[in-house]
C-alpha cells in the first residue's frame, strides 16, 4: 500500500507539527505502508534554511526507509499575515509542481494541517491522481488565528479561510481529528465527510526520564537550583508572557531558576516581556537539536504549559503535555477545557486557571517546598502515556482506518 504524506513540517524542524509527522512515518512504515512524504526544504521556526538545503530547490533523501521530499518556499520568520501566506502559500505551489513533475499512483493522500494550505495541497493532488484523501485536523483553522488575535473575525481572510476550511473537509474521504471536541466542531461544519479520532501522542522511544541529562545538554546548571522549565515552539497558542511574569514573581526565593528553550514566530513578543519585567532569574537559551529535548524536560524539577486564555484552544491538547508527561516530569498546565481534564485524569498534573501569573507563581513555590507531592505527580506520569498516549500504538489505529478508506 502507497501512501503520499504532505506535511510542511518535518524533521529535522522541531515543533507538533514535525513530531506528528516523524511519528506516522515511522510507524505506519512498520505497518506495511510504503510512504513518500512532500515537506519544505527545514527553515522552521526560524525562518532560516538549514546549511545543508541552502540554495535548492528541491532534494530528495531517506527516512526511516521511506522517502523524503523537500520543496523550496519562501522561508521568512512568519511575522506578519503577508509572511505567512507567502509561506504557506509557496508550499502549496511547490507540493503541486513537484506532483505534476512527479506523477506516481498512491493508495492514500494524507494530508496534515494547519497549515491549511497544505490540506489544499492533499485534495488538490489527490483529484490530480484520482485516488483517496485523508485529511489530518490538529487545530480548528482559521478559529485557532482569530483566537490568537492573529485576524479578525469579521475579515476577507476569516471568512476566506472558512470557505476554503468547509470545502477541505468536504473533498476529504476521512478526517482524523486530534480530539473528541474537534471532531465535534468539524461534524457540525460537515455532516457528510465520516472522522476518526487519533489523538496526538508521544514517541515513547525517544521521550523518557534521563537519569545524567547534564551529559546531553549544552548549558551548565546547578543541581541545588529548582529548575523550572519549558520547552516547545513559541507560537500563537503559548502563553510565555504569563510564565516571565511569574519568574519574576518569584525572585524573591533565590532557590528557583526558569527556562525557556524553543524559538518561533512570538519571539519578539517574548523578547519585550523579558525587557519590560527583567526577571534576573529566567534563562530562555533558544532553539536545540530534538534529540535534546528529553534530556532537558529531565533536568527539569517543574515543567510548565500554558496556554491562552481562549475558547478554541479549549477543544486541543499540546504535544509538549504528552512529552512532559513521558519523562516522568511534574506539571503544571495553565489551561481550560480538555487540557484541564487530561490532567486531571492522569494524576500527574496541576492545572490551574490560564494567565494568571500570580497563582502560577504561588503554585510553584507551593510544589517546590512539598517534595512528596512532586514525588506522587512524577509517579503517576509514565505509566499515563503508556496506557492511553503511546505514538506506536496510536498509529497502528490509524493504518486500520486508513485501510478502511481503500478497501
Amino acid at each position: 500500500m502507497k501512501l503520499l504524506l504532505i506535511s510542511q513540517y518535518f524533521p529535522p524542524e522541531t515543533g507538533a507539527g514535525a513530531t506528528r509527522a516523524e511519528a506516522l512515518v515511522k510507524y505506519l512504515s512498520r505497518q506495511d505502508w510504503n510512504i513518500e512524504v512532500i515537506s519544505e526544504l527545514p527553515n522552521y521556526p526560524t525562518g532560516k534554511v538549514h546549511s545543508d538545503y541552502k540554495k535548492k530547490f528541491q532534494q530528495a533523501e531517506e527516512m526511516y526507509d521511506s522517502k523524503v521530499n523537500r520543496v523550496w518556499v519562501w522561508a521568512n520568520p512568519r511575522k506578519s499575515l503577508i509572511q505567512q501566506l507567502g509561506i504557506f502559500g509557496s508550499f502549496l505551489l511547490t507540493s503541486l509542481l513537484y506532483v505534476v513533475m512527479n506523477p506516481k499512483k498512491y493508495d492514500v493522500v494524507f494530508a496534515t494541517s494547519p497549515p491549511i494550505f497544505a490540506g489544499i495541497a492533499g485534495a488538490v493532488i489527490s483529484k490530480l491522481l484520482n485516488t483517496k484523501f485523508v485529511l489530518d485536523v490538529r487545530d480548528i483553522w482559521p478559529d485557532a488565528a482569530v483566537d490568537a488575535g492573529k485576524i479578525e473575525k469579521q475579515s476577507f481572510f476569516f471568512k476566506f479561510g472558512r470557505t476554503l476550511e468547509n470545502w477541505i473537509y468536504r473533498q476529504a474521504d476521512l478526517i482524523i481529528p486530534v480530539t473528541s471536541r474537534s471532531e465535534d466542531i468539524i461534524k457540525k461544519r460537515c455532516k457528510e465527510t465520516p472522522t476518526k479520532v487519533i489523538s496526538n501522542g508521544v514517541d515513547l522511544d525517544s521521550f523518557y526520564k534521563h537519569k545524567h541529562p547534564e551529559q546531553i545538554i549544552d548549558e551548565e546548571y546547578d543541581p541545588e537550583k529548582f529548575r523550572v522549565g519549558y520547552v516547545g515552539s513559541l507560537g500563537v497558542i503559548h502563553d510565555l508572557q504569563t510564565l516571565v511574569k511569574a519568574a519574576k514573581i518569584c525572585e524573591k526565593d533565590e532557590d528557583i531558576e526558569f527556562i525557556i528553550v524553543g524559538d518561533g514566530g512570538s519571539r519578539d513578543k517574548l523578547e519585550k516581556e523579558i525587557e519590560k519585567f527583567q526577571p534576573n532569574n529566567l534563562h530562555w537559551i533558544g532553539l536545540k537539536e530534538h534529540y535534546k529535548v528529553p534530556a532537558y524536560i529531565s533536568s527539569f524539577d517543574l515543567a510548565i504549559n500554558p496556554v491562552y486564555n481562549a475558547k478554541i484552544f479549549e477543544s486541543i491538547v499540546t504535544v509538549k503535555f504528552y512529552e512532559y508527561l513521558a519523562c516522568e516530569t511534574p506539571v503544571i498546565s495553565l489551561a481550560k477545557g480538555l487540557m484541564k481534564k487530561e490532567g486531571d485524569k492522569s494524576g500527574a498534573v496541576i492545572t490551574i486557571e490560564p494567565e494568571q501569573p500570580m497563582k502560577l507563581a504561588e503554585t510553584i513555590i507551593n510544589l517546590k517546598n512539598n517534595p512528596s507531592k512532586l514525588k506522587e505527580l512524577s509517579a503517576n506520569s509514565r505509566d499515563y502515556i503508556l496506557d492511553n498516549y503511546s505514538r506506536e500504538q496510536l498509529t497502528q489505529k490509524l493504518s486500520k482506518h486508513l485501510k478502511s478508506v481503500i478497501q
